[in-house]
């Protein structure tokens, strides 16, 4: 029915969380009707952030550099960690201003059903963490 092109787009577009066929369609299209100067820098800035984003050696959070700005802050209570599954977690506490310790970000949550198991996840280094900083809490 569409071009390979266009089908390939779309079938990109449903990998996304949230997206369905429908939704895919109708962002597909709206990207094909933009000009190629309002379209484009999506396509570089999705190159972009592939090829510059990482995760943070200590806390996983993601960043360009080797670690994040939290866990380069020397202001942060080093004493304590925050867990969370994933950075989007990390972003909404940092947004309240509250907590102004570190993190350690998951990067998931244990899902026997869907093969997420302890191993799966960033406990290892979480346990390395508590082991050799002067953690207090957790």
């Amino acid at each position: 029915m569409f071009s390979p092109a266009v089908q390939r787009l779309i079938d990109e577009l449903t990998k996304l969380p949230g997206v369905g066929p429908r939704t895919a369609q109708r962002l597909a299209f709206h990207l094909l009707k933009l000009p190629p100067e309002e379209a484009l820098p999506l396509a570089q800035a999705l190159i972009e952030v592939k090829e510059r984003v990482r995760f943070c050696r200590r806390c996983f959070n993601l960043t360009e550099r080797e670690l994040c700005p939290i866990c380069s802050d020397p202001s942060r209570d080093r004493s304590t960690i925050c867990v969370v599954e994933e950075p989007a977690d990390l972003i909404s506490i940092e947004r309240t201003h509250e907590y102004h310790g570190l993190y350690h970000v998951l990067g998931g949550a244990l899902s026997p059903l869907d093969g997420v198991g302890p191993q799966k996840l960033r406990l290892k280094e979480l346990f390395d963490r508590v082991r050799s900083e002067e953690v207090r809490e957790l």
